[in-house]
Order: structure tokens, then sequence, then C-alpha cells
């Protein structure tokens, strides 16, 4: 009958009923009877909940108590840490997961683990960061490398600069001398750092030899080129060498022996990575090459217009930056997937001179004074970043950090995990 009534009924006589039920609507009704899911089990809230990102979950927290403890469940937050559009990197996640957990080493914060990694991911989004900048080189920095307690710059004033990362004082640096001529590149690991020079020479160093400062002197020198060394990788024991002379060499870091030469490049050998199986070079001739440890030149990828200066490469892709002011996309058969320049990209509008990448970013510094970064995956510019009053000449990053030089004589910290 009171269905019947209702279906006669029109505007104004439900206005009127509505009026006059209000006051016992939900008079022995239980507290947060209109919320359907404080009346759902712990389980299923929880998993209507997992389908929220992270802002409408936080705002769902404070509907009310009921919606707060479940959007508090750390099953939740654990999720979101690990899913991939959020994690920079395993190693972060576990850095953090270490910092956030308790004392008895059994209950992990995951609330706060993802709020860390995500204010550092939309840093890099937005560009925002803190910088800090070391000055002490009284020529332009040519090679930068960093670890979790140091810098080291290497300059065209001959020397190499090692600083304390949490200060850029010019009093905490160490100076190494040792190379007569501009140090062109470094690479730093565990403590062990390989430097080499327009000298035509490669030097070993030990940072971490002793405690003192003044203790790190020269290990190593590594003697065959017959020009300058232009860049260097090292791969275990095997330091991979590029020079102007046009070839690359192979050495043994523990003897400093020449174990194999690489003849090839027509052009200055400029840019080189190395993995367990192969060898990868770019040149002054626009040619990337392919080798083996042995010597064998397997596979030559053309597509450059001019000299190739920095490449990177991993079990997908390779990358790789110019001086026809384009970064190319190139698959392991040799093949360009994809070509990132000014026109079509909003990329550098000079000369490429260092790139970087990890799984999911891509970092690239010009000539044009400028930083861009990348997205690996769909190759669009996500933010340029600009400090320098001169040309990028060599960069470095982690997740939270990059670290470049530049004609400007600075080394420049960029931290984004403010």
């Amino acid at each position: 009958m009171l269905n019947d009534l209702l279906e006669m009924c029109n505007l104004p006589q439900m206005h009127l009923l509505s009026i006059r039920l209000e006051g016992n609507l939900h008079l022995k009704c239980p507290p947060n009877c209109m919320d359907w899911m404080s009346w759902l089990p712990q389980p299923i809230a929880s998993k209507i909940f997992s389908y929220l990102d992270p802002v409408s979950l936080c705002q769902a927290s404070r509907c009310c108590w009921s919606w707060y403890e479940i959007s508090h469940d750390r099953q939740l937050w654990k999720s979101l840490s690990h899913r991939k559009c959020y994690t920079l990197s395993p190693s972060l996640l576990n850095d953090l997961i270490a910092k956030h957990t308790s004392s008895d080493s059994k209950c992990v914060e995951w609330k706060k683990v993802f709020a860390e990694q995500y204010h550092i991911s939309s840093n890099w989004r937005r560009g925002r960061c803190f910088i800090k900048v070391f000055e002490g080189h009284t020529e332009c920095i040519s090679c930068v490398q960093f670890d979790d307690k140091r810098i080291v710059s290497g300059s065209w004033d001959t020397t190499i600069k090692v600083w304390n990362i949490r200060s850029n004082s010019v009093m905490l640096s160490q100076t190494l001398t040792g190379h007569s001529q501009t140090v062109r590149c470094l690479h730093l690991s565990d403590g062990r750092l390989v430097s080499g020079s327009n000298d035509s020479t490669l030097k070993v160093w030990d940072l971490d030899g002793k405690a003192g400062w003044s203790s790190i002197a020269c290990k190593a020198t590594m003697v065959g080129h017959t020009d300058s060394v232009r860049c260097l990788d090292v791969n275990g024991d095997r330091v991979i060498s590029g020079s102007y002379d046009n070839n690359l060499k192979v050495w043994d870091i523990l003897t400093g022996q020449c174990m194999q030469t690489l003849s090839g490049h027509s052009g200055k050998v400029l840019c080189v990575q190395s993995d367990e199986e192969k060898i990868i070079s770019g040149s002054s001739d626009t040619c990337i090459k392919v080798w083996t440890y042995d010597g064998q030149c397997i596979s030559t990828m053309n597509g450059h217009t001019d000299a190739v200066t920095s490449l990177q490469f991993d079990s997908k892709r390779i990358i790789s930056g110019s001086f026809d002011w384009t970064i190319k996309f190139w698959d392991l058969t040799g093949t360009c997937i994809r070509t990132i320049d000014w026109i079509s990209s909003e990329g550098h509008t000079q000369i490429i001179r260092c790139i970087q990448a990890d799984g999911r970013r891509l970092v690239s510094g010009s000539d044009d004074k400028t930083i861009k970064v990348w997205s690996l995956e769909t190759g669009k510019r996500l933010v340029t970043l600009r400090s320098h009053g001169g040309g990028i000449t060599c960069l470095q990053f982690s997740d939270t950090k990059i670290v470049s030089g530049s004609y400007d004589k600075r080394v420049l910290l960029w931290d984004f995990a403010i």
C-alpha cells in the first residue's frame, strides 16, 4: 500500500514526507548505517580500496573513522610501494624499507615508505630539487662520477678533485695530481677510481686504501695509446678505453697490461660501454660498433650524421647522443627505432655531450646549457633543468641525485630527495 501511495505522489507530496520523516528516519539505526563500506568484511573493503590511486586513498581516509582504518591497512601501501609506476628502483625501495622498519625488525611502515617514494618521483617530474655548487677547478669540468660518500671530478686543469658529497667546501676536497694534460674520463666503483687523460695514459687510484685524504695516490699507470684517452669503462677487472688514435684497448686492471686492441673505427673513439659479453663504442666517424672481447666487430650501426659522443645500452636497446643534436634509440639488431630531436620532441638545440639511462628515465646534457629528463618508455620530455652558465660536458645520476659538470668550471649536485 505504501509503494502504491508513493507512486501516486508528486514533488510537493514527496517534499512534505521528507520534512515529516526527517527526525525518525535513522532513530534506531546503528552508527554509520548509511556507510555500506563499514558493513563489509575487512578483506573485501581493502580490496575495493586497492583500486584507488594514492591521492584518492588519502582523501578517503579523511571521510570517517571506519574509512580511515581501512585506508591505513599496511597491505594497501605495500602493494602501492611495489607498483612499477611508483617504484624508482629496487635499491631505493630496499633502503626505504630499512629506514622505516621498526627496531624489532617486524613491522614496516609501508605508508611512509610509499610517501617518500612518491615525493621523490614527484620532484623528478616537476624538476623540483636543491642545488649544491662545488667550485675549485680553474678550468672547465670534463668528467664526473659519484657514490654515496663523494663526488669525483676531472678537469682541463689536469687535476682530479674528490669532494665530500655532504659539503661543498673546497677545504674538505682532495686534489689528485698525476696526469700532465686534461683529464677526460673517470670511472668510480667501490672506492676504486680509473682516469683517462689527453696525456695518453690511464691511471688507477685507490680512494679507500687508507683513512686519510692525503694518503690517496696513483696505484698504477697504463700506457699504450698513442693519442688522448677520451673514454673508458670498467667491467670487473677489465678496463676498456677509447682513444683519439681510433682504437679501443682492453686492459687488466690488476697488472696494467693491455690484453686486446680493437681496431676498426676510422675516426676518434669518443664513447664506450660494456657488459660481460660485448663492448659498444661510438666514434667521430658517425658509426656505432659492437665488439667481442677477442677483438671482432660483430655489428656496425649507421644513422647519425655527425660524431657519436655518448651511448648506453641494456638488454633491450642502445641509446646514443651525437654532435648532430639528436638522441637515437636502437634495437639490438642495429635498427634505429626512435629519434629525439629539437623539432619534433622538444630536444636539445646544440651538441649532445652526455647521456645516461636507467630502467625508467633518460637524462641528457648539451652545449645548450640544459639537462633534459626523458621518459624511457615513451621518449617524451619530462622536465628541463637550467642552472649551469655554460654547456653541459658530463653528468651522472641516481634515484635521488644528478651530478653534472660544465664549461662554467662548476660541478652541480641536483638533489631531488628534498
